[in-house]
């Protein structure tokens, strides 16, 4: 089973993206809603693409889509995600030791070693993403092909992660024993993806999201095939 995220300006346009580079009718496929999207302030500022997660079997279409161009130079890319990092960290006045980058299944991962990382990260991670976009948008500058940058400092990402799922779980288990609805607490489309990608095998648990801008949040509900306690 092959799972592509795809981006629009809504979630239609995202789709119907999708289905194009995949080559596949809309019935053919699976498709899960991690992000709608949102306009921002006048339309502008703070705008928000719709994000889709598009799963088919290969035998089912007739992709389009390819990998990672085999042409682009990792060490040129990461140096270059380097170079824009630092001098974007020196601008805030921000000592770090070290900025460690690798790349790996089209993914730049970057590692910023410093004694500032509270204000790198800022608040639930506001700054970091922040340099993530910054950083991914230029990398991709003049590039035929998009590369991810997953950002990070002293492995706030990886601890994030571990004590999302703690609470993912636990909300599962709530969701199993009484059926009801579980609403987490709005959180940022990285961390609603965590969640989303965490349950995608999940049979007894479906997650959704509600609401718009900083509300937007992840919500745990029974399927059909629960198990009734």
């Amino acid at each position: 089973m092959l799972e592509i995220e795809f981006k629009g300006r809504n979630v239609k346009d995202a789709i119907d993206a999708g289905l194009v580079k995949l080559g596949c009718n809309k019935e053919d496929v699976s498709i899960r809603i991690v992000n709608e999207g949102s306009t921002g302030l006048f339309g502008l500022m703070g705008a928000k693409p719709a994000v889709v997660l598009i799963s088919v079997k290969k035998s089912k279409c007739n992709i389009k889509t390819t990998t990672i161009d085999t042409e682009v130079d990792q060490n040129k890319v990461c140096k270059k995600a380097e170079f824009f990092l630092s001098g974007l960290l020196n601008k805030m006045n921000v000592k770090f030791s070290s900025i460690e980058t690798s790349f790996k299944d089209d993914l730049i991962n970057i590692n910023v070693s410093t004694n500032d990382c509270p204000f790198i990260i800022g608040k639930n991670g506001q700054t970091l993403d922040a340099l993530e976009y910054l950083t991914q948008i230029i990398v991709n500058k003049e590039l035929n092909s998009k590369l991810k940058v997953n950002l990070d400092c002293e492995n706030y990402r990886r601890k994030q992660k571990d004590k999302l799922k703690i609470l993912i779980d636990k909300a599962v288990d709530y969701v199993n024993r009484t059926g009801k609805i579980y609403h987490f607490e709005p959180m940022s489309a990285k961390e609603r993806k965590i969640i989303h990608l965490y349950l995608k095998d999940n049979h007894f648990v479906e997650s959704f999201s509600e609401g718009t801008g900083i509300l937007r949040k992840v919500g745990l509900k029974s399927t059909k095939s629960a198990p009734t306690i």
